[in-house]
């Protein structure tokens, strides 16, 4: 009884942070998934991390376990978070996409979080989900989770959250989503504005011809073919936007783990 006494705060707090990272993070957080799939993978996780703990003091069951479990649910939220703000960035490009394509009301659902997003930024968003599933990104994630409770212990009490370092680094993560966003869109943003400023050209130079009926279907089918033919560059630029989450994870855990 007492070794279970000694145990059970450990595993509790390896629990309510991979419960907190599972759901906030991209893939895990799908809306998709059963929760009695989330609960029971929670779980063994929890149970496989118990191992990488390493407790120097035992843990009661008082106010600092408290304490310790706001800080483990606090870390798991913002590892979460971290990762799936550079997935935000895929629909930001998309939003923007959709509002040079004339499609900015056409929204639809998205299945991972709920809400209401553009047409492309769904599609290049099911696009950067399939991509990341088949180079296990996912794998790579658990694992970072994993390594997490040797960067940063479990017996920590604090961690450096409102820390200068953190600031920056939270400024340059947004930084980086928003321009690889614009990276990812000025192909198309940049070619239909040259196609509305040759069709503003005809209608100068043509008055009896009627541009508002052709101008729309000319830029849906301008658009669907740059996105295909800039797809390899797309994928090409997600590549280094993972690659990059992989790195922004891992300096996160340092930076909390001081």
């Amino acid at each position: 009884m007492e070794f279970l006494l000694q145990v059970l705060p450990i595993y509790l707090l390896v629990l309510v942070r991979v419960t907190a990272f599972f759901v906030s993070a991209p893939i895990f957080s799908n809306r998709g998934v059963p929760n009695q799939f989330k609960i029971g993978f929670g779980i063994v996780v929890a149970a496989i991390s118990f191992s990488y703990v390493i407790v120097v003091e035992p843990i009661q069951l008082d106010l600092t376990f408290a304490m310790l479990a706001v800080k483990e649910a606090l870390i798991g939220v913002m590892l979460g978070f971290l990762c799936q703000m550079f997935f935000f960035a895929i629909q930001i490009a998309g939003g923007l996409m959709d509002m040079q394509l004339g499609l900015a009301m056409a929204n639809v659902i998205d299945p991972r979080t709920g809400a209401y997003v553009p047409i492309t930024g769904n599609f290049k968003s099911m696009l950067a989900t399939l991509y990341f599933l088949s180079i296990n990104g996912h794998h790579v994630l658990i694992d970072g989770l994993l390594r997490s409770y040797k960067m940063v212990p479990i017996d920590k009490v604090w961690v450096p959250i409102n820390s200068e370092q953190m600031l920056w680094f939270i400024v340059r993560a947004f930084e980086y989503m928003f321009s690889s966003a614009f990276l990812m869109a000025t192909p198309i943003v940049v070619s239909l504005f040259l196609v509305d400023l040759s069709l503003g050209i005809i209608a100068k130079s043509v008055p009896q011809f009627n541009i508002f009926v052709v101008g729309l279907p000319i830029k849906l089918i301008a658009g669907f073919l740059l996105l295909i033919v800039v797809m390899p560059a797309f994928f090409l630029v997600i590549s280094g936007l993972f690659e990059r989450m992989f790195r922004a994870l891992v300096e996160m855990l340092r930076l909390l783990g001081g």
